[in-house]
């Protein structure tokens, strides 16, 4: 099976996982990535047989979004151990449901305002943020390669921090870990991520796709300004799966209309 392929967000105008593969399955889209933002995509409330039926029947996969404040280093000790029990069940539950793929997010964590600058705690205490979070993913990476599950982690306007490149350098060596290329939060971000992303992008497998118009992103594609057929180009070239991440029913109608119109998909 080719790996190049277009999904769907699980959106908030959607109630239930049946209105989600139903909207999926019309506009002919490969998988859903499932948000484990919305409780309704909570792994207590998706049944690893309703996935699968579902796969078996209509061909359709998955990825999980991981919770946006899953801060895998996170300083408070028993935080951080719930956090790597919440992955792991998820890595057993993703396992058991056909679900590929578990995208995590790097925290940038609280931060001093000076009056002349803003200090990151991480930033400031960059070896215990180090030490933490490339221990959570040893387990959590470990877990998801046994059971065949790729985790990755999404850039969202912080790898250019040096507390985030010496952390991920470290998580990248674990067999099964990889890079989520978020197109979006690299551009809207002034691209303070995309040099990073470069010297990593043999790690990246899988990619989050919208158009941005200065610091607004999450846009239709074609509605501003990023140079969306190389990024296209590169997921194809690069076999990647490729979430349509815009926010609203309607605009993910037009996005995969105006994809399909452009010979992108």
């Amino acid at each position: 099976m080719k790996n190049f392929r277009i999904g769907m967000p699980s959106l908030i105008e959607l109630d239930t996982f049946e209105d989600t593969l139903d909207l999926c399955r019309e506009l002919e889209l490969d998988f859903i990535e499932l948000n484990m933002n919305l409780p309704s995509n909570f792994i207590e409330n998706l049944p690893s047989e309703k996935l699968l039926d579902a796969k078996e029947k209509y061909g359709i996969s998955y990825t999980m979004h991981m919770p946006d404040d899953a801060d895998m280093g996170v300083f408070f000790e028993p935080v951080r151990q719930g956090y790597i029990q919440l992955a792991l069940d998820t890595v057993d539950w993703a396992a058991k449901s056909g679900v590929e793929l578990l995208n995590f997010h790097i925290i940038e964590g609280a931060k001093m305002t000076l009056p002349d600058r803003k200090v990151y705690i991480y930033d400031q205490y960059s070896d215990v943020f180090v030490k933490k979070f490339v221990d959570s993913f040893k387990h959590v990476g470990a877990a998801g390669h046994k059971a065949g599950v790729k985790v990755n982690v999404e850039n969202s306007g912080n790898f250019g921090n040096a507390f985030a490149q010496e952390a991920l350098d470290l998580v990248l060596k674990i067999q099964g870990m990889g890079i989520t290329w978020d197109i979006g939060h690299d551009s809207a971000k002034e691209y303070v991520d995309h040099e990073y992303l470069m010297k990593v992008k043999d790690n990246i497998s899988h990619m989050h796709f919208h158009d941005t118009l200065g610091s607004k992103d999450h846009l239709v594609p074609y509605t501003g300004e990023l140079d969306l057929m190389d990024r296209i180009n590169f997921a194809k070239e690069r076999d990647l799966t490729v979430v349509v991440e815009v926010k609203t029913i309607a605009a993910l109608k037009e996005s995969i209309y105006v994809m399909r119109d452009r010979g992108m998909i």
